[in-house]
């Protein structure tokens, strides 16, 4: 964690502000959500400087609710799959995931949920 000291020349006294490493507890806020085309995914919010956020996702669920959409069987795994009826496409999805993608998911759930950011 970043702070700011206060500190003090010492050839005019004046202060000045000085960024040290430091500890702090801070809060955080997690959404654990549900999309259509990414499956269960989760965003952590965290309340002090530089107020980042974590998304987590994860591609096999993503691929497996492209599955679903397209009416592809298969059965799932927690991590991964089993089986699928059609694995050239269950590939070709994999590998179509991109950062197109998620900036939307990002996008999309940033609009609907509060958070800091303008």
């Amino acid at each position: 964690m970043f702070r700011t000291q206060r500190r003090r020349r010492a050839d005019t006294g004046a202060l000045y502000p000085w960024i040290v490493r430091s500890t702090a507890v801070v809060n955080h806020f997690y959404f654990y959500c549900v999309d259509k085309d990414f499956g269960l995914f989760f965003l952590k919010f965290c309340t002090y400087f530089p107020y980042t956020t974590k998304l987590c996702i994860n591609g096999n669920e993503y691929a497996k609710c492209q599955l679903d959409q397209r009416g592809v069987a298969f059965e799932g795994l927690d991590i991964g799959f089993l089986s699928c009826q059609d694995p050239i496409l269950l590939q070709h999805i994999s590998n179509k995931l991109s950062a197109v993608h998620i900036r939307a998911l990002v996008k999309n759930w940033f609009a609907r949920l509060p958070h800091p950011y303008t």
